[in-house]
């Protein structure tokens, strides 16, 4: 199961740079990143949660995490508006949407939703 961690960070220069180079001293690659100035979080997916984890919790770093789903698509036009009306079908709010990674004919998607065991159902995860 992917994680996406939220970090709190103030809205001025260098920010980014101190959260992206106390992941890289750990080796943690970043998959997927999100910046939301106004709300001051910066969003991310690792390759290593539990390393993301205990490099921000050392530097002192205010952070949440949630559970992803990861969803793999066919690279092409329309799928993920078949999944994501699949789960709006049956009530279940997607709160954030990451791509992950693609080839030549899949995408990976990571989803964070509002019902994981529900949505892991309809998507057959």
């Amino acid at each position: 199961m992917e994680k996406e961690f939220s970090v709190k960070l103030a809205n001025k220069s260098g920010e980014l740079a101190r959260v992206t180079e106390v992941l890289q001293k750990e080796g943690v690659n970043i998959r997927s990143i999100s910046t939301e100035p106004k709300a001051e979080v910066v969003r991310i997916v690792t390759s290593d949660p539990e390393k993301t984890r205990k490099s921000l919790s050392r530097s002192d770093l205010q952070f949440s995490e949630r559970n992803l789903l990861v969803a793999k698509l066919e690279d092409k036009p329309g799928e993920l508006a078949r999944i994501s009306k699949a789960l709006a079908k049956e009530g279940i709010n997607i709160d954030a949407a990451y791509m992950l990674d693609k080839d030549s004919k899949h995408v990976h998607v990571a989803l964070a939703v509002s019902d994981e065991n529900k949505a892991r159902n309809i998507l057959k995860l």
